[in-house]
């Protein structure tokens, strides 16, 4: 709190009149506060005398004695306004941030399943391919299919188990290139952590395997197939099926009988 701010009376001034020139409302609020912080024996009478050092309070008191809510300084609320917008950018920025964080380059990304067609960069024909065998579980299948088991991060075997990929390009002879042997990492990288199978993190087209020799391993094809399955079936029309596939008999016709509500006769007189 402010200190109280002396005031030296004028001739022939009332506390009145100095109340209302300080914008005090109630004179009796001005004496109260001057005796409340004046030493003992300065008490200030109704009619102080002239040069009588009177007590006054700070602006922000008055509004409180008054009260009323102190009017905002123009300056301060600048300083405010750009201090609450600054946060709200802060705040902005930081939920930019969090929802950044929250995407993952696994976005959109196909999951990689049993028979996958895989690629090696250090290959001499860089299309050759190997065909990823899921043998960590037999627990998640996709697209219906039998054995389409969802491949994890401990997935590490190959076919053909032997000259995987083809010749290796880092493995140069007088004869020309040796056979790919594969030594593949202990685990596949860029793997998704959100999706897991007893604990393993599942692949995506994304997935990375390092051979040991100096290949990085690649998905070529993430080996899901477009299918009809059972569910596709049951909720399928059997006309329109029926429509589109000649194979398919259509379904017998039923025949349909009216069925009449009411009856209107209208009688028509004739001369």
């Amino acid at each position: 709190m402010a200190n109280p701010i002396p005031y030296k009376v004028q001739s022939g001034e009332t506390l009145q009149d100095i109340a209302k020139k300080l914008g005090i409302k109630d004179w009796t609020k001005l004496k109260e506060y001057h005796n409340l912080n004046a030493e003992s024996g300065q008490q200030t009478p109704d009619i102080p005398y002239l040069g009588f050092s009177l007590l006054t309070p700070p602006l922000e008191e008055i509004y409180e004695l008054n009260g009323e809510v102190p009017q905002p300084d123009p300056a301060e609320e600048q300083i405010s306004a750009e201090q609450n917008q600054k946060k709200e950018k802060e705040k902005e920025e930081e939920e930019r941030e969090q929802e950044n964080a929250a995407k993952s380059e696994h976005d959109g990304k196909y999951f990689v399943v049993h028979n996958a067609k895989c690629v090696c960069d250090k290959a001499v024909n860089p299309k050759q391919t190997a065909n990823l065998q899921v043998t960590s579980h037999q627990a998640i299948v996709f697209n219906d299919q039998t054995g389409k088991w969802l491949a994890t991060e401990d997935d590490r075997t190959f076919i053909p188990p032997v000259a995987t990929f083809g010749q290796c390009k880092l493995k140069p002879s007088s004869g020309g290139y040796l056979p790919c042997q594969l030594a593949a990492a202990p685990k596949w990288t860029k793997t998704y952590e959100s999706t897991q199978v007893k604990g393993k993190n599942t692949l995506t087209e994304i997935s990375e395997l390092m051979c040991m020799v100096g290949g990085k391993i690649t998905i070529n094809k993430h080996g899901q197939i477009d299918s009809v399955s059972n569910a596709h079936a049951d909720n399928t029309n059997p006309l329109e099926l029926a429509s589109v596939n000649p194979a398919i008999e259509q379904p017998p016709k039923t025949d349909r009988i009216p069925i009449i509500d009411s009856v209107e006769i209208i009688i028509k007189h004739t001369s």
